[in-house]
């Protein structure tokens, strides 16, 4: 008999995520044709848009430390070594398969994106770093059945005071998850500075899912 063919991973099944689990099952299977059959074939500028963003709060002059929070297959570092090749990236991520994709993954220069990769589950206590980087980054990992409100403010314990956080999160997931009420939290307790926010699209035109956004919350670490 025939083997059944696999079914297409898509952006719904990433959505249906339940626990870390889940997580590392889908990915584990998705991570071989991420980048062709969601990045690419979706039109995902989410990155670059996140990136650009960075950028605005980052000199083009130095060198600084980065954080990619759910770095996935490495699409953001991609495009922040493009933008500000000075910086020394990390990334962290619960897939292992995702992390080896993103570990291939090559400046211009020819040396590789990300300085060091680390597994790690963040809906718990993070044990990778402390107090550590100038800036954080995410896209994509704060979003439906993924990461909440309080598990971005737990994972800026990887900065160092002063660090600038640039987090995407998708809008719906913005709202669902009450952001707006962990990020005053935050600030009330002096855990954070009072935020900016811009707004991108996730997708570009083009895309079945054009018109979905996500707010970027941009703070530093008090």
């Amino acid at each position: 008999m025939a083997e059944k063919p696999k079914k297409q991973i898509t952006l719904a099944d990433a959505y249906n995520l339940v626990t870390p689990d889940d997580s590392r099952e889908l990915y584990a299977q998705w991570a071989p044709t991420y980048d062709k059959t969601f990045i690419e074939d979706n039109k995902y500028v989410y990155p670059a848009k996140i990136a650009a963003v960075l950028a605005k709060h980052m000199p083009s002059d130095r060198s600084f430390s980065v954080i990619d929070i759910g770095c996935g297959t490495g699409a953001v570092g991609e495009e922040i070594a493009t933008i500000r090749p000075k910086s020394v990236i990390e990334g962290v991520d619960i897939s292992p398969e995702m992390l080896a994709v993103a570990a291939t993954k090559l400046r211009q220069d020819g040396t590789k994106v990300y300085e060091d990769l680390h597994e790690a589950d963040l809906t718990g206590t993070i044990y990778f770093a402390a107090n550590y980087y100038d800036f954080f980054v995410s896209a994509g990992t704060f979003t439906i059945g993924h990461l909440g409100a309080y598990e971005l403010i737990d994972a800026i314990t990887v900065c160092r005071s002063g660090a600038t956080i640039v987090a995407g999160v998708n809008q719906q997931h913005w709202e669902d998850d009450d952001f707006a009420s962990a990020i005053t939290e935050a600030v009330d307790n002096k855990t954070i500075t009072k935020p900016q926010y811009e707004e991108v699209d996730i997708y570009g035109e083009g895309s079945t899912h054009f018109g979905d956004k996500a707010r970027v919350v941009v703070f530093k670490k008090l």
